[in-house]
């Protein structure tokens, strides 16, 4: 009998301390809830809200591209045989158009002054003297096949890619040219009209418009170089 004693006892005061909890929880069910909450949604949420990191790349080695923004002219060229020889075909006539167009420039101002020269000499009191005449005539033969080669090449290269129009250095050399083929040709006319009127007075009026057009080829082409050059 005095052994169940302390049982009872201890027992009495457990459930003293248990009722005042329980009475508490039920006037405040919140902080209960709270305190029930599953930590695992919590935990979820927060990653969630995390910066995600961009993806690094292995060490040494360079982040890939998808594509190229700029494609390289020679890769695009391997790409395509055929314009590839274009291309080079393109650049080898252009190069000899270059050349020869400034040795025809130079040959066109010697020309020009030859014929000033015979000019002088044939109507400005030179005694009709016309030693220089055989020399104009072989630098015009000259020139003007020159003329007409340097004319083809530019004409004949061909263009790999087609360009729309624009006011350019090359549209401005194209019309400078253009107006020194049209002077070529006038100069031709006039030259041999002057030689078949030799003695008449017709020839002095045949010869200083052949003079005067040949000076306006000059500048023409002249001008086309220029345009080239800057």
């Amino acid at each position: 009998m005095s052994s169940r004693l302390p049982v009872a006892f201890l027992s009495l005061c457990l459930l003293s301390t248990a009722v005042p909890a329980r009475a508490q929880q039920a006037t405040n069910p919140d902080s209960g809830a709270a305190m029930d909450a599953p930590v695992a949604p919590r935990l979820l949420e927060a990653a969630a809200n995390e910066p995600v990191p961009p993806a690094q790349a292995p060490a040494g080695q360079e982040p890939s591209l998808d594509f190229d923004l700029l494609q390289p002219a020679e890769e695009a060229a391997q790409a395509d045989p055929e314009l590839d020889r274009r291309i080079k075909r393109r650049r080898t006539m252009l190069k000899l158009h270059q050349g020869l167009g400034l040795a025809m420039a130079g040959g066109l101002a010697t020309t020009t002054v030859l014929g000033q020269l015979q000019f002088s000499r044939s109507f400005r009191g030179g005694g009709d003297n016309r030693a220089l005449l055989a020399w104009h005539k072989g630098f015009v033969i000259g020139t003007s096949a020159l003329f007409a080669t340097v004319g083809a090449l530019g004409l004949l290269a061909p263009e790999p890619i087609e360009k729309k129009f624009q006011w350019d250095t090359v549209t401005f050399h194209k019309l400078f040219m253009g107006l020194a083929t049209a002077g070529m040709l006038t100069q031709a006319v006039l030259g041999i009209l002057a030689v078949h009127d030799y003695g008449k007075l017709s020839e002095v009026n045949l010869a200083t418009a052949h003079q005067v057009v040949g000076y306006m080829t000059l500048g023409a082409v002249v001008a086309g170089v220029v345009s080239l050059t800057f």
